[in-house]
């Protein structure tokens, strides 16, 4: 029997698959002016947008994103400064990244904010960071608490 039709057959699929293989970042824009709305994307989707995000930033810098995800609120140890992130859990639950972003400074932790994992909208812009591990965050942020 001749292997070369069912290798041509893998090959001609593995092509159109490589094709179709997601949304780009330009796809990704809303009409309601984000050039990034994450909330429109499934869980899987949104956790490997912001996988991308935080793995190659330079492509993402600039970018006016919305997403979805669990408030968390941390102060640093040193200075008692909070660090606030919107946590993106995986399909699984184990394996949990996140976006620090940088709301207006004249909100007052805890006053101001939501419980730690409160389910959070997060707009803003994501931006340099050279301040945390990934390099990145959501810059000039709003946010508000998804009810339900």
């Amino acid at each position: 029997m001749s292997l070369k039709k069912p290798i041509c057959a893998l090959a001609a699929g593995l092509l159109l698959l490589a094709g179709c293989s997601g949304k780009n970042a330009a796809s990704l824009a809303s009409a309601d002016g984000f050039d990034l709305d994450l909330t429109r994307l499934s869980s899987t989707m949104v956790y490997a947008e912001v996988f991308n995000m935080r793995y190659e930033p330079e492509e993402y810098y600039g970018k006016y994103l919305r997403i979805e995800g669990l408030f968390s609120a941390y102060p640093n140890p040193e200075t008692g400064e909070y660090y606030y992130n919107c946590i993106i859990p995986d399909a699984t639950a184990c394996c949990s990244q996140g976006l620090q972003f940088f709301p207006d400074e004249s909100l007052v932790y805890p006053d101001d904010f939501p419980e730690n994992g409160a389910t959070v909208t997060v707009c803003g812009t994501f931006a340099k960071n050279d301040l945390n591990l990934y390099q990145c965050s959501i810059n000039d942020a709003t946010f508000e608490v998804v009810e339900g």
